[in-house]
């Protein structure tokens, strides 16, 4: 009995530890370039496929590097969200980290399992380092326009995909406007009747509204002149009572110096007094 409990434990643990592996590879991505080998400023184009195929809006990560894994092209596509199919291009050279090697080509997506190929290249003399000169600044903006000419044909055909969908869907929304001018034009004008006639009454609560504006108007100047008198019956108040707050400090200084003298007198006495009785 026990050797069939170990086996059956064994049997769980394999199938715990494999489970996440089995799942990744059900997540893949296979990438390839159109040759095995390029040199010089040569265009490099780059298909694969990611299975199964990604939800739309999926932006596959494109990365190129040298023999020292230095990243000499990096780029992001979007798959097809029917096939998973993916592709780009860029040209060759252009910099000095182009080097003769193997190259690695990189496809990543989040969740998948990342695809990789290898290629070969070999750099001409005019990609080869070398001090700047003309030549070789030919060379470079020639690696350049070849990438450029990719990212171009790239937006072209995106373009031309995004026109014909905005075309079939502005078609389409035209009809289903059409459609609901139709149905709606009589609806409409009963609508506009009604709001004629809404029209009308409102012109006469209009004309009563003014009446009690007007009378609210003459209420308000009326307000504004008692106002206008409280302020100046409580400015008048404000005077009196800063009048009277100047008396009574002026009482204030007179009472202590009162009490001052008062008391210089009362000291002098008693000092008199005192000498006397000594």
């Amino acid at each position: 009995m026990k050797p069939v409990i170990a086996i059956l434990t064994a049997l769980c643990a394999a199938l715990f530890v494999l489970s996440p592996l089995a799942f990744a590879a059900a997540n893949t991505i296979s990438v390839s370039t159109g040759a095995s080998s390029y040199s010089g400023s040569q265009a490099i184009s780059i298909v694969g496929t990611a299975t199964p195929a990604p939800v739309s809006g999926s932006q596959i990560l494109i990365e190129v590097s040298n023999p020292s894994s230095t990243v000499v092209f990096a780029d992001s596509v979007a798959p097809s969200p029917t096939t998973g199919a993916f592709s780009d291009s860029f040209g060759a050279g252009g910099s000095s980290a182009w080097v003769t090697g193997t190259y690695t080509v990189t496809a990543s997506l989040t969740g998948y399992t990342a695809g990789t190929y290898t290629f070969s290249y070999t750099a001409t003399p005019s990609t080869i380092p070398s001090s700047y000169n003309v030549t070789k600044a030919l060379v470079d903006i020639q690696g350049n326009l070849t990438q450029i000419q990719g990212k171009m044909n790239k937006l072209q055909k995106d373009l031309n995909g995004n026109f014909t969908a905005q075309s079939s869907a502005t078609s389409s929304m035209w009809a289903t406007l059409q459609k609901d001018l139709s149905g709606n034009f009589s609806s409409l004008s009963s609508a506009i009747t009604g709001v004629s006639s809404a029209v009308g009454g409102l012109s006469t609560g209009i004309t009563n509204i003014q009446s009690s504006l007007t009378s609210i108007t003459n209420t308000l100047s009326s307000i504004n002149t008692a106002v206008g008198n409280a302020a100046t019956d409580a400015s008048n108040a404000a005077t009196d009572a800063s009048n009277a707050q100047s008396a009574i400090s002026s009482t204030t200084t007179y009472v202590l110096v009162v009490a001052v003298l008062a008391a210089i007198t009362l000291v002098l006495e008693l000092a008199i007094l005192v000498r006397k009785l000594s």
